[in-house]
């Protein structure tokens, strides 16, 4: 884990400085007036979804960068949601994930550059580039809370409780349901971190002064703090999606 968090650094410290220079001496400055620009994605990752917004400008006609703020949800592929069929009058037995340990999702602040590979013809057609952003990556854990059953013979009884989810206590034989997910907000966890993401970019938008933009890349998140989402499976100290996002946004001036 050690050796990760290293290499991450190595790579803040001795190249985004580089990549935040101008990419070519002496390369001719844009023919655009729009310089700014803004957009809001969202994205769709192999573990979940998530939504965000880039601030950035543009220095020349090949280069472009910003600053990149982002939310995502993370979950497990095994995860499978299901219902006990005890049913207690007045209370609805929710669905719930068995051996779900946290709801956990990602706060991501970073800095990066967009390199323009095609720029599109003036009668129209596809900008396509390549990206690299990175930073800091905040995860966030929030326990999983569950209704309980508990069964005393001596009086015919049966009591319910609302307990933080224990594997060595709790099974399907005594789970009722889902507990709100604000019982957990007190026991929330965070995760310090870094990340990087990179992928392709394709502009298709007909007009200079809107953004419409598809990413396809890969992330990779660091954690110092491992995330544990289910039971009976290892904590991780890296998590790595591939992801597909759609920009829509607005090019500005100088003087907007």
């Amino acid at each position: 884990m050690k050796r990760i968090f290293l290499i991450l650094i190595v790579f803040f410290g001795f190249f985004m400085p580089v990549i935040a220079q101008d990419i070519g001496t002496g390369e001719v400055d844009i023919l655009s007036v729009r310089q700014k620009e803004w957009d809001v994605y969202g994205t769709l990752h192999t573990n979940g979804l998530g939504i965000g917004m880039r601030i950035g400008k543009q220095h020349t006609i090949r280069k472009k960068s910003g600053i990149d703020l982002e939310w995502t949800y993370y979950r497990l592929l095994k995860e499978q949601r299901g219902k006990t069929s005890l049913t207690l009058e007045g209370v609805d037995n929710k669905s719930f994930v068995y051996g779900k340990l946290n709801n956990f999702a990602q706060i991501r602040v970073g800095y990066g550059f967009t390199y323009i590979i095609n720029t599109k013809p003036y009668w129209g057609g596809i900008t396509t580039g390549f990206f690299l952003y990175g930073g800091a990556s905040v995860g966030v854990s929030v326990p999983v809370f569950l209704y309980v059953l508990y069964y005393y013979p001596q009086d015919s009884t049966i009591q319910m409780n609302i307990e933080k989810y224990d594997p060595d206590k709790h099974s399907l034989s005594n789970i009722y349901g889902r507990a709100p997910f604000k019982e957990g907000l007190s026991k929330i966890k965070f995760h310090p971190g870094l990340y990087l993401k990179t992928g392709l970019t394709f502009d298709f938008s007909s007009d200079d002064a809107k953004v419409m933009a598809l990413d396809l890349g890969l992330a990779l998140d660091a954690y110092y703090i491992p995330v544990q989402k289910m039971a009976f499976y290892n904590k991780q100290y890296v998590l790595v999606t591939g992801f597909l996002t759609f920009h829509f946004g607005k090019r500005l001036t100088n003087y907007e």
